[in-house]
């Protein structure tokens, strides 16, 4: 029982290692909410969203799949929001899913009149759950032969390994419609989600900053440009453990239409991931599209042959009608 609660255990610090990895796809700056949930209360908008990842190993059977849906209601009256983050973890060729709901509290405190601090506290629910059909026992291996049966005797065969666990996190941010700086804290109660229970295997606390910064680039008119021309960079840098993650982006916002590229660098213990990719969207009113692919500088078991990410926001802004083809990203009089 033991060797196989430690068979377990490697799985899961596996997908939990490439789980940080994944978070930097789910996470662009299009939804810093992810990494800092107070970006939920961003000018007291409401709005709501879905994203679809896919992290593919290459061989077509192995890869990772994340769906993550959000929405936030904003109090604007009363100075704050509630943010509502649901996210689906999948390790395909382990047969392990985690499932996440957290809930988000932003207030809104006002600096001056033209920037703003957003303070959060997150509260969230977690499962883990491993899918014994996708577990290999030793009496199903056939070395003479080179076959793997379907079948096992093995008692534990009919165990299915699972846990819950709560969740506590904290964030802050400052903004302005020049740049944003922010810090996040997730784990802070260390949660226990160890498959036995006997045992102890604890999330480590993840610590992270975030930097944005936003300028007109076309602000003397140049024809080859729209006139709502805005780039946009934004930086991150997580640490949880043994996982480091660096992620950056520069976003070009030409009218409703945008294109950028990113980087991001992941390390777990002596193993690195390297990747590049690009990023592209429109927008129109309410409405805004994402799709973000992925591709590593090589192509082994820590570099994933690609990554491809959509997604889909909405909000409830009733000026966003009003914007005339100006879709700056950093702003404080909700346009």
């Amino acid at each position: 029982m033991k060797s196989f609660n430690k068979h377990i255990i490697s799985l899961a610090l596996l997908a939990f290692s490439f789980g940080h990895a994944q978070e930097g796809f789910i996470s662009t700056s299009r939804n810093m909410q992810f990494i800092n949930p107070s970006f939920h209360g961003m000018n007291m908008v409401s709005k709501a969203g879905a994203y679809y990842s896919r992290f593919d190993f290459g061989d077509g059977t192995s890869y990772i799949d994340n769906k993550y849906l959000y929405g936030n209601f904003a109090f604007d009256d009363m100075n704050f929001s509630l943010g509502l983050d649901v996210n689906s973890f999948s390790l395909t060729n382990l047969g392990l899913t985690e499932n996440q709901i957290d809930l988000s509290y932003i207030y809104k405190i006002p600096v001056n009149f033209d920037t703003y601090i957003l303070g959060a506290l997150t509260l969230g629910i977690g499962s883990q759950d491993i899918d014994r059909s996708s577990l290999i026992f030793q009496d199903q291996i056939d070395l003479t032969l080179g076959t793997i049966s379907g079948v096992s005797r093995d008692p534990l065969a009919d165990f299915s390994p699972s846990t819950n666990y709560f969740d506590v996190g904290a964030s802050a941010l400052i903004y302005n419609e020049r740049f944003l700086i922010g810090l996040s804290l997730d784990h802070i109660n260390t949660p226990n989600v160890s498959f036995n229970n006997e045992s102890q295997i604890e999330k480590d606390i993840a610590f992270s900053l975030q930097a944005a910064l936003e300028f007109n680039v076309n602000q003397y008119g140049r024809s080859f440009l729209p006139e709502n021309s805005f780039m946009m960079t934004y930086l991150y840098a997580l640490q949880a453990g043994e996982t480091l993650r660096i992620y950056s982006s520069q976003e070009l916002q030409m009218d409703g239409f945008s294109l950028g590229i990113l980087q991001s660098l992941a390390k777990y213990k002596d193993n690195n991931s390297l990747e590049f990719g690009l990023i592209s969207g429109f927008s129109s009113d309410n409405y805004r599209v994402d799709l973000t692919y992925t591709f590593p500088s090589s192509q082994n078991a820590f570099n994933p042959p690609s990554i491809v990410q959509i997604g889909v926001t909405m909000d409830f802004n009733r000026f966003s009608r009003n914007r005339r083809g100006n879709y700056k990203r950093l702003s404080t009089d909700n346009m």
